[in-house]
């Protein structure tokens, strides 16, 4: 008997769990489309122009109608607006498909006339002395050529032999560079002061226009002058006022103020962002709902992009807020953000250096001298070498909090000096050839161009596969012979023009069983959207296709094989191999990318599919009777009750001879770990049910052969559990590291 029950618990899973997960395709429930403006961003090439100053009316970009204003901000840094320059439109898309351009940024001139697009770090050799330095600059031996068209920003202060600058512009044939813009970053000497950044709260206000003058905020004395930026987007500076002041410390202590910040929400309709505490929170999966921040509702659907970055949704918590706003005052929540937590008072403190001191331990964790200063690094502390490794010698960012000793306690440093004076190489083009290697390493050609792709270059497929024809943005190094190392590269778009990424309506993807915010790779995920596909499409047959209904879903750029499409829902499964962490997920169809979220993946993320689709109540499943005689029974573990006009458990009877077993239906724990080396319990001995409190024997947990996704789960009913007809069945699977992870709990009936 026991043999026989083996065999029995990895075979074919029974018809009732195909119906759940069928049901599963059609019955969620889908969430409705917000009735307001979406904003946009795509890329494409000019096809049309209007012939009016400032190109006011009318644009074709790839084929889309984009309205231009005289508000839109137009961008040409990187090349002039003309017929077939690549560009990126930011804008709020209208019922009839047209644009309304904010934004519009020439990415590629037309044949790319503009020049590779170059930034690096130097520190200024020679000058002219004209008015506005305009001439040829010697910054680390290279010549920049400023014009009057030049952005100079002045910030932390003047241009200067000896001072530290970034520099951007257009490389040259003859290797100089045409600026578009040279950012002062601190003279050698450092007399521009420590950049400064705090949240306070204001104290005493001059009465002068434009309020220039000495304030006091949280105590510290804050100059502001005419050329301070006063942003009161989110409400009005005022005595008691939140906000945040971004300047230069004086050796007085007092701020010289770049910019001051409001930020209190102030009062608007339509879109708007405002930053809050989390006061109260739904306890629903997802925490789909109604959310109190700092006191108004805000209304939480699948549709919400919430970012945890800087840590986990809870009462407490400071998050950033943006939504609709309704007639009540409530906001419909289009994305909130956890926020690290700000100190009324704590002085974060930005500023570049020499490194002259370094610990000699792993990761360079103690006591840095930088400029002079002492930097705290430690384990927390982010290290950005992409620009070379932290010697002594090399010109680095800090990012920290001020101390009380006058020491940093650094967040963040950035080396900044390229290794062997490289220069960073930043520009746009379309990929003309591809090696045909594993992760295309080798030597690419873009427009003209030979990029060197090794297995250390990042490459950004959320808007399209890498192909030949996408256009590309990259990022690298420029050699000696003209070549580029990549750093990075993003695929911008595909042959076919424009790639859509819908900004305000993202794709929230979640556990198809559960809607739990965690996911495996190949288990079962539900998308939820708006527009995602322009009909209703399931696929009837195996291997699943990575394309329905003209739909394709990528995961961190791998096509994901599909389930069923619809306008607003998409079931797809996890691709193999999908590592945990964070991926991202694009929705394309014949418009391109036209949603675009984030999956949290995990190494095993256990959930249970319910009969009726919830991720509650009974389960899709089946309970098998054994009799004395051998003799197995399958019996349903659901009914239908009509008064209540919905699925409940059906009652399990029992008797003192039969032998009962559970057999459940769920996705996500197939990769648990195998410690016995028994193949045919699949990773029972990581999995642990509970049924009424009772440990119940699991005889297999893993794969339900025949179908994608789907994970079966064999569970002997224990005689000592208690009759009743809300019996609680927990299932926990431990992961690689022993971490335990609990399933959404179903019900049964018992009698």
């Amino acid at each position: 008997m026991r043999g026989a029950m083996i065999n029995l618990a990895v075979s074919r899973p029974v018809t009732l769990a195909l119906l759940g997960v069928v049901a599963l395709a059609f019955c969620l429930v889908l969430v409705g489309r917000i009735a307001a403006a979406e904003e946009y961003k795509f890329y494409g090439t000019i096809t049309a122009l209007p012939a009016t100053q400032g190109w006011i009316g009318d644009w074709t970009v790839s084929g889309k109608t984009v309205h231009v204003t005289a508000t839109t901000r137009i961008k040409q840094e990187r090349g002039a607006i003309a017929i077939g320059a690549y560009i990126e439109v930011e804008g709020t898309l209208q019922a009839d498909g047209s644009i309304t351009a904010l934004e519009i940024e020439v990415r590629l001139g037309p044949g790319n006339s503009g020049g590779t697009s170059v930034k690096f770090y130097g520190t200024v050799s020679s000058l002219p002395s004209t008015p506005g330095w305009i001439g040829d600059w010697t910054v680390d031996g290279r010549i920049v050529h400023v014009s009057a068209s030049t952005r100079i920003e002045q910030e932390r202060g003047a241009p200067a032999v000896g001072v530290f600058v970034k520099v951007e512009g257009n490389l040259q044939t003859d290797g100089s560079i045409n600026a578009t813009k040279i950012e002062i970053k601190f003279s050698l000497n450092l007399s521009g002061g420590l950049f400064i950044k705090f949240t306070g709260i204001v104290e005493s206000l001059p009465s002068t226009a434009g309020l220039i003058g000495d304030w006091t905020v949280s105590g510290r004395t804050v100059r502001v002058s005419a050329i301070t930026f006063i942003e009161q987007k989110r409400g009005p500076i005022a005595v008691g006022a939140r906000v945040e002041v971004e300047g230069l410390q004086q050796t007085d202590g007092s701020i010289n103020a770049i910019k001051i910040e409001a930020e209190d929400e102030a009062g608007s309709s339509g879109v708007i962002s405002f930053k809050g505490t989390i006061e109260s929170l739904p306890g629903t999966p997802g925490r789909i709902g109604a959310w109190t921040v700092s006191g108004r509702t805000v209304h939480v659907s699948a549709l919400t992009v919430i970012n945890q970055e800087h840590g986990p949704v809870a009462v407490g918590a400071n998050v950033e807020v943006q939504g609709l706003v309704q007639p009540d005052g409530s906001i419909n929540a289009l994305r909130i953000e956890v926020k690290p937590t700000p100190v009324i008072g704590v002085i974060l403190v930005k500023f570049y250096g020499i490194i002259e001191s370094l610990p000699e331990t792993t990761g360079w964790i103690g006591v840095w001298t930088v400029s002079g200063r002492k930097v705290n690094v430690t384990a927390a502390t982010r290290i950005d070498q992409e620009h070379g490794v932290p010697a002594v010698g090399r010109i680095v960012e800090v990012e920290g909090t001020l101390q009380a000793d006058g020491t940093v306690e650094a967040r963040k440093i950035e080396v900044k000096r390229l290794p062997g004076g490289d220069s960073l190489i930043e520009f746009f083009g379309k990929i003309e050839v591809l090696p045909a290697t594993p992760g295309w390493i080798g030597a690419w050609t873009v427009s003209g161009r030979i990029v060197n792709v090794s297995a250390t270059t990042r490459i950004k497929r959320e808007y399209r596969p890498v192909a030949v024809g996408a256009f590309v943005e990259v990022r690298g190094t420029l050699q000696a012979d003209g070549s580029i190392n990549a750093l990075r590269i993003e695929v911008k778009s595909g042959p076919s023009g424009g790639a859509f990424l819908s900004l305000t309506s993202p794709t929230a993807s979640v556990s198809a069983a559960s809607y739990q915010a965690e996911n495996a790779a190949e288990s079962i995920v539900a998308a939820f959207g708006i527009n995602l596909a322009t009909s209703t499409a399931a696929a009837t047959s195996l291997p699943l296709p990575t394309s329905l209904g003209g739909v394709t879903v990528l995961v961190d750029g791998v096509p994901a094989p599909l389930f069923f499409v619809s306008p607003t829902q998409i079931n797809y499964a996890l691709p193999e191999g999908t590592s945990p962490g964070t991926a991202s997920v694009a929705v394309l169809n014949g418009s391109g990318v036209v949603a675009q979220g984030l999956l949290a993946v995990s190494d095993i993320a256990p959930s249970l599919f319910t009969a009726d689709a919830s991720g509650t109540g009974a389960p899709a499943g089946n309970l098998l009777r054994v009799k004395p005689t051998g003799q197995q029974i399958y019996e349903s573990l659901v009914r239908f009750d009509a008064a209540m006009n919905k699925l409940v458990p059906a009652t399990i009877r029992r008797n003192s001879e039969d032998q009962l077993f559970l057999v459940l239906y769920g996705t996500g724990l197939r990769y648990a770990p195998d410690t016995d080396d028994n193949s045919g319990n699949g990773v029972a001995e990581s999995i642990e049910v509970t049924i009424g409190g009772v440990s119940a024997p699991v005889l297999y947990a893993g794969p339900a052969p025949g179908f994608v996704g789907l994970d079966q789960i064999n569970v002997q009913l224990p005689t000592s559990v208690a009759a009743g007809q809300n019996i609680s069945v927990v299932l926990k699977a431990k992961d690689n590291s022993g971490r335990v992870i609990q399933a959404n709990t179903v019900i049964i009936a018992v009698e």
